[in-house]
């Protein structure tokens, strides 16, 4: 077994437990996981390239039929390290590491984003203009401890752009860790319009190209689709895991 999903089900036995484990194939996921109250469809690869477009159309019908939370858990993306803490968001769907979300099953949001290299985090402008005040700093005071120039601090108190890491670690030492806004990960992943296009076979069923199911609908409960012999005992194994019907065709 790989050495990063090994140590993925123990995170996971430890805190909670999987509902299902298949790899036997590259899927658009890997295992189910439930813990307290939520459910996790979990994809586990190297690094993040390895997952691919289709996977991620897959990930996100999948969590927007079932109410499961969908994230990928990688060592590296584009062969970037992941640091704890650190989370990358691809389509709508959240890469992160393994510390990161166990982390995050211990009631611990991270707060810092990696897009195109840099990692940034969103400052609470409102909190970060108050607490400023209060503590008779001004804008260029607090810039020039900073680093930064007066308008940037501007900015980050209007919301207009994110800091940095280095300048959000400061701010959080500075004013409190709640000063920056934590990532809400368990926030279920939305599907753009275009993408239900390119995915429906008919009205409000949808195909799956990765998945062991051929299709995701939802009546009063989700409903996958099969028709494929080799995949339908995995497809009831997969409906079971999170709550589904399965209707054969």
């Amino acid at each position: 077994m790989d050495r990063l999903l090994e140590a993925t089900l123990n995170v996971v036995k430890n805190r909670g437990e999987y509902l299902f484990l298949d790899v036997s194939r590259p899927y658009a996921y890997t295992l189910v996981a439930r813990v307290d109250k939520t459910k996790y469809i979990v994809k586990v690869a190297a690094d993040s390239e390895e997952v691919s477009q289709s996977a991620i159309k897959d990930l996100k019908l999948l969590g927007t039929y079932t109410d499961a939370s969908a994230v990928c858990l990688v060592s590296n993306v584009k062969g970037q390290i992941l640091q704890r803490g650190v989370v990358h968001i691809r389509d709508g769907i959240t890469f992160m590491s393994l510390s990161t979300f166990a982390d995050l099953l211990d009631g611990k949001q991270p707060f810092f984003r990696l897009s195109r290299g840099i990692i940034t985090a969103s400052i609470d402008g409102e909190k970060l203009k108050e607490r400023r005040q209060k503590a008779a700093m001004s804008l260029g005071t607090l810039a020039l401890n900073l680093g930064v120039s007066r308008e940037t601090v501007y900015r980050y108190e209007r919301g207009e752009i994110e800091a940095p890491m280095r300048i959000a670690q400061r701010l959080m030492a500075l004013f409190g860790e709640d000063i920056v806004k934590p990532i809400d990960v368990n926030e279920k992943p939305k599907t753009r319009p275009e993408e239900l296009a390119s995915r429906m076979i008919q009205p409000h069923v949808y195909r799956l190209v990765e998945s062991h199911p051929d299709a995701v609908t939802r009546e009063k409960k989700p409903i996958f689709i099969s028709s494929d012999r080799e995949r339908y005992a995995k497809t009831v194994e997969l409906a079971q895991a999170l709550d589904a019907e399965v209707e054969g065709r």
